[in-house]
Formats: structure tokens, sequence, C-alpha cells
């Protein structure tokens, strides 16, 4: 009887290293299409509306998010034995400004010739990525800049939690916790104890619960990384395991309202995106990972960003607009996306490429 000498590998230990992981870009465009459709109500029954949920395609656009950059920013800490803040604040912003303040200015040209009557409050809370603060969501909340809420959201726990990976990761990972199954329990003592359901304690937990399937990916990341997940484990179990795992995020439908039981209900499905991520970052032959990395797929997952920001010129239904017809919109949806990727966001990309310590996917 022989046994090998090679012993289980967990999964980033032994794919840190890899200047590209697998099917992450398959997820980035499962949850734009998700996103728009959501917005393109093309239909109101069940079964549309349970498998087109735009607030789970953006929860998942927050797992790969926080996943993927706690993942670059351990493999940059390995390789180089040490994390740049200035350069990783660079890259962030190469990837992020300048399309965001591209349009930012169109949608302020739109609102000078088509009188769409945004106020400059709006203006000023996508400007300053704030807009997932209640104050500028309540004060002539528009349209236009409503999904700048989660751009906010990211750009706010990368400006509060790298600077804690670099000192130490240990306390990083019982921050990230902290998140994840403190927080939560916090927030539930507050819906019996109305003394804490207020004040500063109450802007606390609901501030922070924001980051909740950010740090979920982080999670991920960190665990992955120490050897808590097992990739042998993670492939035998793998078909079974994916299948019930849509299965059962679809069974939850995420919901983007506030509530104790969305509460719950949203961080199971962000740790389903999670197992769904870490799982398929492996290369394998089964037709789940198959499917993640076809090309097309793919190609909508680098485009991803684009089509995000762009869509909600197109997906509105604002009459004052002649784009937002369909079928001119679905046509706006595609042609705008890739001539911005290729005629600007590039210049962009390839600038991040002068910052970088490691390669990023």
């Amino acid at each position: 009887m022989t046994t090998s000498n090679q012993e289980p590998q967990p999964i980033l230990s032994n794919l840190l290293r890899n200047n590209y992981y697998y099917s992450l870009n398959g997820f980035r465009g499962i949850s734009i299409i998700l996103v728009i459709f959501y917005h393109l109500q093309l239909s109101d029954n069940y079964f549309y509306t349970t498998i087109f949920n735009g607030g789970l395609g953006v929860n998942i656009f927050f797992v790969i998010s926080g996943f993927l950059i706690t993942s670059l920013c351990l493999k940059e800490k390995e390789t180089t034995g040490n994390l740049s803040l200035k350069s990783f604040y660079i890259r962030r912003f190469l990837r992020i400004f300048p399309l965001a303040y591209l349009y930012i200015g169109v949608v302020f040209l739109l609102n000078h010739f088509y009188n769409l009557n945004i106020s400059w409050i709006q203006f000023a809370g996508s400007a300053l990525y704030l807009m997932n603060l209640s104050y500028f969501r309540s004060h002539d909340f528009t349209y236009y800049f409503s999904h700048y809420w989660s751009l906010s959201v990211e750009e706010q726990f990368y400006l509060l939690f790298p600077f804690v990976l670099k000192i130490n990761r240990t306390v990083f990972y019982y921050i990230i916790i902290c998140i994840v199954v403190a927080l939560p329990l916090l927030c539930t003592v507050q819906q019996f104890v109305p003394a804490l359901n207020s004040g500063t304690i109450y802007g606390f937990t609901h501030y922070f619960i924001k980051f909740q399937s950010i740090a979920v990916g982080c999670l991920f990341s960190l665990m992955g990384n120490n050897g808590s997940l097992d990739r042998n484990w993670l492939k035998q179990r793998k078909i079974a395991g994916n299948i019930s795992a849509i299965a059962l995020m679809f069974l939850l439908r995420f919901d983007e309202f506030y509530t104790l039981r969305s509460l719950y209900v949203n961080l199971l499905i962000s740790l389903i995106t999670g197992y769904l991520i870490i799982s398929n970052i492996i290369p394998a032959n089964d037709w789940i990972f198959k499917l993640l990395n076809n090309k097309l797929l793919s190609f909508i997952g680098i485009l991803s960003y684009g089509i995000y920001i762009w869509q909600q010129l197109f997906t509105g239904h604002d009459p004052k607009m002649p784009l937002n017809i369909f079928p001119y919109n679905v046509w706006c949806l595609i042609i705008i996306p890739l001539l911005s990727y290729y005629f600007y966001e590039r210049y962009f990309l390839k600038l991040k490429s002068k910052f970088k310590k490691t390669d990023e996917v």
C-alpha cells in the first residue's frame, strides 16, 4: 500500500503567489447581470425577482472585494515584507476615482441640459463618497447617484482598515471577527434594549454593520491564508456543496433593507458567497468552474465596474432621458461600458502597474 507524501495544502498559502485568481471575473459577471436585470425590471413575477436581486449582486461584489484586496495585501506582505499604503491608495484611486468622477461630470451636464433637478447635495455626497450616510440618502435623493452608496461603503472600509492590516495581521483578524460575529449580536441586543438603540451606540453599530459582507470576504482570505481551509476537502465536496449553497442563497432571498432577520440572512448569504469563491479559485474540470471561467462571462466581469457605474443612466425609467427606453437602453448598456473601458479606463489601469508591488487580478 502506497501513501502520498503530499499533505493537503490550504487554499491561499498555496495559491497566494499566483498572479491570477480563477473565477473572480466570472463572479463579477454574474453579479453585474443580477444588478442590471433587477434595474431593468423586465418582469415582476416571483422567479424573476428572486433570481435577479440587485442587492444580492452588490453583496457578491462586496465579498469579492474584501477577499481580493485582503489577499493582495497579504501577498504583498509575504513577498516584500511590507505593505505600502501609499501604493495601495494610489492603485485604489486609479481604479475607482477616474470613472466615478467622469460619471459625476456627465450627470452634471445632463442635469443642466435635461433639467433633471438633481440637487447639489447629491453631487457633493457622491463626490465625497458619503452616499451611504442617511443624511445624503434623505435629502433630495436621486436615482442617478443611488448606486454610489456601495462605492462609499467600499472606499470608507479601505480608508479605515488597511492601516490595521499593515501594523498587525492578528489585530486585523480579530476586528474582522468582531464585525462578522460580535456586531450582529450587539445589534440584536439593541433591538430588545431601547437604551442601547439610540445615540452613539446606535450610530456605531449601524455604521460598521454596513461593512459586514466586505468583512466576510476578508475573513475567507485570512482563513485561507492561515491554513483553516483545506483545498482537497473543498475539491472533494465541491459540486454537492456548491449546488446546495446556490440553492440556499436564492431560497433565503437577500434583503437590502435593514431588519433583524435581514441582518442574519444577509450574513449567511455572504458566508455562502465566500465559500463559493474560495472553492472555485482552485483550478478544476467541473462544469461550475468552466462556467465561471467562460470567456464571455469573464469579459462581462472585466467590464463590470464600468457597467455598474453607467447603468444608472439607462435604467432609471426617467421620461426626461430618451435613452431609458427599452431596447435602446440595453444597447447603451453594451456600447457605453465598452467605449468607457477601451478608451478611458484602460489608460488609468495601465498606470496602476507603476505602483504594483504584486500582480493584481
